[in-house]
């Protein structure tokens, strides 16, 4: 049986319980009457609804230790506890992409005739071409395959299968024991793999794959892991890539996912030179860097309420509007997709387009625009298809 201890997910010796952290929280850090009595009541295991029920996973907290204590740790470690003892409701594993009948496996069953071979290929760990660097194809790729048949990703093979998720959407639940099992079975799959580099499209696999499977769950690889937005940069910016000043006139604004606020100012200012360099203008929004506020999906996992999701999606879309941009551009998949849904449901009406798909408008190179589709099919699987167990009572624990 699985039984962390807060210790090791929180540094407990080096917190001052300054309340620095909560004080900062773009969600409800003005609304703590106490942010330096929060933290300690949550560091000694006292469950703070106003707190645990208000947050969004964001990770900006962590961000803003002036200690480097990881006080994220904190919640999620009392939404394993809370976890652990009441279970959790079922509407939950629709958003699981290791449980069965869950939305994403849904969606990748049903994409286009065009997608799914791809797909097909991907699973295919056994292939020569592997050796080397490969890139690995997360759930929230998998569900857009589409978005890696473009040039960008010439010479670079692609793999990924549904039992190599990453365990990220688990982690920002606080289901820890899930996230461990994840960890032992990656490393087992992973021991006899030929790649010596493996690229993550994502950065949350790459913060995953790379920090947090290794440093809080145990997970060893026998590979270097790095990022293709990294890649792309150096490919943009040396010039590999002829797109200098091809957008110019383009006002955008750019989300930074939850992810990034830890991965250090550096990554974050990429994706943005990489727009300046093709001619865009940006324009920042009111939260941003460190301070961004998640496209929504984050905010499931306090209460596991879709309507939860839908008020962050429609804030973070106010403000993306709000600064007058032509387009919102994303770089991850998982905002491409809140924010897509986001768009069709409210008045806050902004194009959203990711960074890949703009530096290949700036090459000539036409690309679907599916993100809508698929996130119509992403509804239609959690609202209508789903809806038995949006209402059901019933209760379980993700575990293998």
């Amino acid at each position: 049986m699985y039984e962390p201890e807060l210790s090791d997910f929180f540094e407990v010796e080096s917190c001052d319980y300054c309340g620095e952290c909560l004080a900062a929280c773009p969600e409800f850090g003005r609304r703590l009457e106490d942010p330096a009595r929060a933290v300690r009541a949550l560091a000694g295991g006292v469950e703070l609804d106003e707190v645990l029920r208000r947050c969004s996973s964001c990770m900006s907290c962590s961000a803003a230790c002036p200690r480097d204590c990881n006080p994220y740790g904190l919640i999620l470690y009392s939404w394993f506890r809370r976890g652990h003892r009441e279970r959790y409701p079922v509407r939950a594993s629709l958003v699981m992409p290791l449980e069965p009948e869950n939305a994403w496996w849904k969606v990748m069953g049903s994409l286009p005739d065009d997608e799914a071979p791809l797909l097909a290929r991907w699973i295919d760990l056994e292939r020569d071409e592997l050796a080397g660097r490969a890139l690995f194809a997360g759930c929230n790729l998998q569900i857009l395959p589409y978005m890696a048949d473009t040039p960008l990703f010439e010479g670079l093979p692609i793999f990924g299968r549904q039992d190599l998720c990453c365990g990220e959407v688990y982690y920002r639940m606080g289901a820890l024991e899930r996230v461990r099992q994840v960890a032992d079975r990656l490393t087992g799959i992973y021991a006899e793999f030929p790649a010596r580099e493996v690229v993550a499209y994502c950065q949350a696999c790459y913060n995953v794959l790379s920090n947090i499977l290794p440093r809080y769950f145990g997970a060893r690889f026998p590979f270097e892991v790095s990022y293709f937005g990294d890649l792309l940069a150096d490919m943009v910016l040396s010039g590999a890539l002829d797109v200098k000043g091809k957008l110019s006139g383009l006002k955008v604004t750019v989300q930074d996912p939850c992810h990034a606020k830890l991965l250090g100012a550096g990554f974050r200012e990429k994706p943005r030179r990489i727009l300046e360099h093709m001619g865009c203008e940006v324009v920042e929004m009111r939260h941003t860097g460190e301070m961004s506020l998640c496209c929504g999906l984050g905010h499931g996992a306090a209460r596991f309420n879709p309507l939860d999701m839908a008020a962050g999606t429609i804030r973070r879309l106010r403000e993306a509007r709000a600064t007058r941009a032509d387009r919102l551009v994303v770089y991850c998949n998982s905002c491409d997709l809140l924010f897509s849904v986001g768009t069709q449901v409210t008045p806050f009406v902004i194009p959203v387009w990711h960074l890949n798909e703009l530096v290949c408008e700036a090459m000539g190179v036409r690309t679907p625009r599916r993100n809508l589709a698929r996130a119509r099919a992403m509804v239609g699987e959690l609202f209508v298809k789903g809806a038995p167990k949006l209402v059901s009572r019933k209760r379980f624990y993700p575990c293998d």
